[in-house]
């Protein structure tokens, strides 16, 4: 009876190694670490299924396969063939019963009978690994072993067949815990993302909110010189006030997916509050800018023009920007004159825009005469 908890006994060791490395996974500040150290920890939790050989009566279906399952599953073939490597020069230098024969069964086949099922998905945690598969793998491993085994042993015993049927149950079993293991680690994680995304994000126009746009801006500065847009809707309070607040909503919405799809690819718009937006531009340049900003009024206008029926007045935007004039700028001064530019904008007529060093050189013009 003794013989039963040795794979018993690997199981549990199985599942013990699972839940160390999906904790180191959790905490590793650089992914690209994971790109051995998968295979280094599968190889690691394979030889630890070898060290205690299984009894002959059981000796068919082994542990140390499992690991290898895992890898495949979650890492695609490059990874589950690394995986081998450690597990089949220990079996090689430990003088095991044939050993190549081991490595190619054992170690080589579950690495490519498993990378079949392999998911890019699985690996970024954005869709649990079906259950079926561990069904499907542990099933048909077990069928090919027992179908070499027939061959060059023909007969085989009630004993046999019962002994083999324990451990294909103890091999399933084991496989479908740490599928489990693996997939609650998933959603865990998903979860945290979602809230992590809710927190940054404006529940209304779905993007980001102020917080998290001026965390990125303050990493940007550092790097480069940036430009910031602020961005109001001409007239809002009079069209909140005749249409209502839920009309009033949906503009907002419209206004972001417009400038969302209408800036740079390499920039960045967040909600400032209210009707106010913020933009984030890696252009400099006024000349480049000034076309930039008429760009968005103009794309602004056009659609509305074509596609609204509620408002009498035009809904369009006003724009004021401001450039820093060196890296470490102070962000906040930057977001003040693209501030005190929009108001220009607002004050001398709407649907235009105002670029701060433009506005400041005409005033000085003016104090100059």
């Amino acid at each position: 009876m003794n013989e039963y908890l040795i794979p018993l006994t690997s199981a549990c060791t199985l599942v013990t190694l699972n839940y160390i490395a999906m904790k180191i996974r959790s905490r590793m500040i650089i992914e690209s670490y994971e790109e051995w150290l998968a295979p280094l920890f599968t190889g690691i939790a394979s030889i630890m299924m070898m060290l205690e050989p299984l009894p002959e009566p059981l000796g068919l279906v082994d542990l140390r396969s499992l690991p290898i399952f895992m890898a495949g599953l979650r890492y695609g073939p490059l990874a589950a063939v690394l995986s081998t490597l450690l597990p089949g020069c220990y079996g090689i230098l430990a003088h095991e019963d044939q050993p190549y024969m081991m490595v190619v069964q054992e170690l080589l086949s579950p690495a490519l009978l498993s990378s079949l099922f392999y998911n890019r998905s699985y690996r970024s945690a954005f869709m649990d690994i079906p259950i079926r598969h561990s069904l499907q793998l542990c099933i048909l491993v077990f069928f090919i072993r027992l179908l070499t085994q027939f061959y060059h042993h023909p007969i085989l015993t009630w004993g046999y067949a019962l002994n083999q049927l324990f451990m294909l149950l103890t091999t399933i079993v084991t496989f479908i815990i740490l599928v489990v293991m693996v997939n609650d680690e998933n959603r865990s994680w998903r979860l945290q993302r979602q809230l992590e995304l809710q927190a940054n994000q404006d529940g209304l126009t779905r993007l980001p909110n102020l917080r998290s746009f001026m965390t990125i801006a303050k990493k940007t500065l550092t790097k480069r010189a940036i430009s910031i847009f602020m961005i109001d809707i001409d007239h809002f309070k009079q069209f909140n006030d005749q249409f209502g607040h839920l009309d009033g909503d949906q503009l907002l919405r419209d206004m972001a997916s417009i400038l969302r799809n209408s800036i740079q690819e390499q920039d960045y718009i967040a909600r400032y509050g209210g009707e106010e937006f913020i933009l984030l531009s890696t252009e400099t340049s006024p000349a480049v800018l000034e076309h930039y900003a008429n760009h968005l009024c103009r794309t602004v206008a056009h659609y509305f023009s074509e596609t609204s029926t509620l408002s009498i007045k035009p809904i369009t935007i006003s724009i004021g920007i401001s450039t820093a004039r060196d890296l470490h700028d102070d962000l906040q001064r930057i977001v003040g004159e693209a501030d005190q530019a929009l108001y220009l904008s607002k004050k001398t007529g709407k649907n235009r825009y105002t670029l701060m060093d433009s506005a400041k050189q005409q005033q000085a013009q003016k104090n100059a005469y």
